[in-house]
């Protein structure tokens, strides 16, 4: 029996079929590796974003009215506030030139005294009225309530009122979220997110109107390679003076 093999002609004609399917099915498998790249980036980028915004929010709802301060320098675009810590109400002494005030939803123990650096403000309407000096503010580190562990007592003679004898204590130490020119998102310089766009991003404050608390708008733009995603988020501080 005569056996037959390949000519040159048939092998050549073999490898370039087996090259060319080679090539697709690489083509296909490098396609959806890139595809899953840029998901998983995607992906990171929103929660990143999303991390960010929802702890922004958290802490500027709950921030003492009327103490955010706005400022672009070199540390960056930043928005500077104070958290509250307490609120409760309080009845001014004019006789004995003290403020006596009870703090609501306390979770202390009676009796309680104040950490140092404690601060307790009376219709704050700028950010210098929580600062050393002002008559709306005083330092309270120490103070422990009176005998019978009912309210606390402190000398202080504000200026100005509230119209709901509201007051809040905060710490004598504000939290500052900055965009950076380094394209982060840092809080007092421990980063939060990066790939935050300087130049695309910012912050804006609204004060406090008859009809709302204050209001804080953030814009953030993300961007990984040729990708960007922008991020527009309003936050209403949550407390009035």
């Amino acid at each position: 029996m005569k056996q037959r093999g390949f000519t040159l002609i048939e092998m050549i004609v073999t490898i370039v079929v087996v090259a060319i399917i080679f090539l697709g099915i690489a083509g296909f498998v490098e396609f959806g590796t890139k595809g899953y790249t840029i998901s998983i980036d995607r992906q990171r980028i929103q929660n990143q974003a999303r991390f960010a915004i929802e702890k922004m929010s958290r802490e500027i709802q709950h921030a003492v009215p009327n103490s955010f301060a706005m400022s672009s320098g070199t540390s960056g675009k930043c928005i500077e506030f104070y958290p509250i810590q307490y609120a409760g109400f309080y009845v001014e002494r004019e006789a004995t030139n003290t403020v006596e005030f009870v703090v609501g939803n306390e979770d202390y123990e009676h009796p309680h005294t104040f950490a140092a650096k404690t601060r307790l403000v009376i219709n704050p309407s700028r950010m210098d009225d929580l600062k050393t000096g002002s008559p709306q503010a005083v330092d309270i580190g120490g103070v422990t309530t009176t005998t019978g562990g009912e309210y606390f007592s402190v000398t202080m003679t504000p200026d100005s009122q509230s119209s709901a004898n509201r007051h809040f204590i905060y710490q004598d130490q504000s939290v500052t979220y900055c965009i950076t020119q380094a394209n982060e998102l840092r809080r007092n310089d421990v980063q939060v997110a990066s790939e935050v766009m300087y130049n695309q991003s910012s912050f804006n404050y609204e004060q406090t109107s008859l009809q709302r608390g204050g209001l804080i708008h953030l814009s953030l733009l993300f961007q990984n390679g040729d990708e960007q995603s922008q991020y527009k988020h309003d936050v209403q501080v949550s407390n009035v003076p």
